[in-house]
């Protein structure tokens, strides 16, 4: 049966390099995780959010009750630090987390909705795969426009815009802007930012409508405006192809 939509935030976080491990290992793994996860929110937390296993990750639905804010201010440190002092476990534990805000629906299989899609792909994209592969510290934090402006640029106890850097994202029909966070290494972060291809302007995933391109030789008037020169072009790109929505991962 299918629920009402709750408003809620949701946190993904996903091991690099499981798919490339021996089988025992990947069980280890995701022990480990599940470990990781329940000490960094402490039991009590962790028994008020409804999560789902994803194999190599974990999907969490942290539900209104609890400030949004205590993620990036006790969560996440308490989970960076868990995974410091494992540095030497073998295998060894590093994650892609990602977190974004929006209406979660759940049925009898589990969780569902835009909102579910979207927090998968923050997690798949490059800039936080390059992240995690570059940094010195054991997580790399991508969190959502919607996240950024409730939470980061609201400027909400504990947590620092600056470290949050703008970066564009493309998986499957997503192409968007997310911000991104590497505990102890803002360096990386920044690094990987200024690198970034430049994205949407507000997030949202949006049809690409084309403009006229302009190239002058001679002069051109276009509607009260001048281009001078000599020998002028004018090209106007066709109307883009209507998209038809997958909606799966």
């Amino acid at each position: 049966m299918i629920t009402h939509a709750q408003q809620a935030h949701l946190l993904f976080a996903d091991i690099k390099g499981f798919s490339s491990r021996s089988d025992r290992d990947q069980l280890r793994s995701r022990e480990d995780l599940y470990a990781e996860l329940c000490s960094a929110f402490t039991d009590e937390l962790w028994q008020l959010c409804p999560h789902e296993d994803r194999g190599d990750g974990v999907l969490v639905v942290v539900p209104p009750a609890l400030p949004v804010e205590t993620l990036f201010t006790d969560v996440l440190p308490r989970l960076e630090r868990g995974l410091g002092g494992r540095r030497r476990s073998d295998p060894l534990l590093r994650l892609r987390i990602a977190v974004h805000a929006g209406a979660v629906h759940r049925d009898s299989h589990g969780f569902a909705g835009n909102a579910v899609n979207h927090v998968f792909r923050l997690c798949d994209g490059e800039p936080l795969r390059q992240a995690i592969d570059e940094a010195a510290s054991d997580t790399a934090l991508l969190v959502s426009g919607v996240v950024h402006d409730s939470v980061v640029r609201a400027g909400l106890p504990g947590v620092e815009p600056t470290t949050f850097h703008a970066v564009a994202f493309q998986v499957k029909e997503t192409h968007a802007r997310a911000w991104l966070h590497v505990a102890g290494d803002n360096a990386c972060a920044l690094r990987i930012a200024q690198e970034s291809a430049s994205g949407t302007d507000d997030g949202r995933d949006e049809d690409k409508r084309g403009g006229v391109s302009v190239s002058a030789g001679r002069s051109v008037h276009m509607d009260g405006a001048v281009v001078a020169g000599g020998d002028a072009h004018v090209s106007v790109p066709s109307a883009p192809r209507s998209r038809w929505w997958r909606g799966t991962r």
